[in-house]
């Protein structure tokens, strides 16, 4: 059976051809949905032939195990599903080759990871050990992740991932809070998480400029065939002059000075607020720290976690807002 480098492509399209029961697939229409995938990624197609061969190794126990419908037929041709409604090779475990593939490839990975632009590598690795089942025997509760599995809109992270890779325009239907659902079209630039959330970055046709819109408040999108406006931003410095996701339009740096309690100073510097962070060295006592942002929401948010524990010595301006926001807090209580 085949085993080239586009195989696991291969198996992916006809897993999800097979997956949809509101089409009925024939060999013309499997060939054309996998053909038309292996075009987009600059690479010839395969024949009927090779078709046949990768269908008979996701049945075989080499392969997935796979059970199809045998009895399916449109016009006397072979129609292609699944069984099982439910089965997916997402649910699916992984067979030895593809353990065995998976596994050197992250041993390929763990070569990079100590380098500073592969510091996710860190992460990833573990986290792809535990999900595929790669750890050894008694130790598949070494490590956890704080993540939210019922988070609303992680359903199109890879859909949208796809569409910027493409450079597609999508149409979106956007919920905001408290008001109606609004239509747009959107041209996708960038996926970003922050604080458990997914924030989606693109350029928004109906504003004529950048928005983002978090992936929990999108209800539904689609591809259109409008054309792609290419970003001139470079999306691996955007973020430096922030925290979080909000980049207030005309924003400017400043230095903002917080001073923090003695019992608190630690684990702040153990865990930096922001990749600026340094000792202010005016503060002989040590408990004051300075970062380099524009103020932001995501800025406010985070000085108000530690509560009584941090002062802001500086800016005034960002003293002042802090301070409004403590005495709303107050009327509340």
């Amino acid at each position: 059976m085949s085993t080239n480098r586009h195989a696991q492509i291969r198996y992916t399209i006809l897993d999800r051809c097979f997956s949809n029961f509101s089409r009925e697939f024939v060999y013309e229409d499997l060939l054309e949905e996998v053909n038309n995938k292996l075009y987009d990624l600059g690479t010839e197609g395969i024949q009927l032939r090779q078709l046949q061969y990768d269908i008979a190794h996701m049945k075989s126990n080499e392969g997935y195990n796979i059970e199809l419908d045998e009895n399916l037929k449109l016009l006397k041709k072979r129609i292609f599903r699944y069984k099982d409604r439910n089965f997916s090779l997402a649910n699916h475990p992984l067979n030895q080759n593809d353990s065995e593939q998976l596994e050197t490839t992250l041993a390929i990975l763990s070569r990079y990871k100590y380098r500073e632009e592969f510091n996710w590598l860190e992460e990833l690795i573990p986290r792809m050990e535990l999900a595929f089942n790669l750890v050894k025997s008694g130790d598949n509760g070494a490590i956890s992740y704080q993540e939210n599995q019922d988070l609303k809109g992680r359903e199109f992270i890879g859909i949208l991932f796809n569409q910027i890779i493409k450079r597609h325009v999508i149409e979106i239907e956007y919920q905001p809070y408290n008001k109606d659902a609004e239509v747009l079209h959107v041209h996708p630039y960038h996926l970003k998480q922050h604080n458990n959330r997914w924030f989606l970055f693109c350029y928004n046709e109906k504003y004529k400029d950048l928005s983002n819109y978090p992936l929990d408040r999108i209800n539904s999108l689609r591809e259109t065939s409008n054309s792609f406006q290419e970003s001139s931003i470079n999306w691996i410095d955007y973020f430096d002059d922030i925290i979080g996701v909000t980049k207030p339009v005309g924003g400017m740096l400043e230095i903002v000075k917080l001073k923090f309690l003695e019992k608190r100073i630690n684990y702040v510097l153990t865990k930096p607020l922001h990749g600026t962070q340094k000792l202010d060295k005016s503060d002989k006592s040590g408990l004051t720290v300075q970062i380099e942002v524009m103020p932001n929401p995501e800025l406010y948010q985070l000085i108000l976690s530690f509560g009584e524990d941090v002062e802001v010595v500086s800016p005034v301006e960002v003293r002042s807002e802090l301070k409004e926001k403590i005495r709303l807090m107050n009327e509340i209580y």
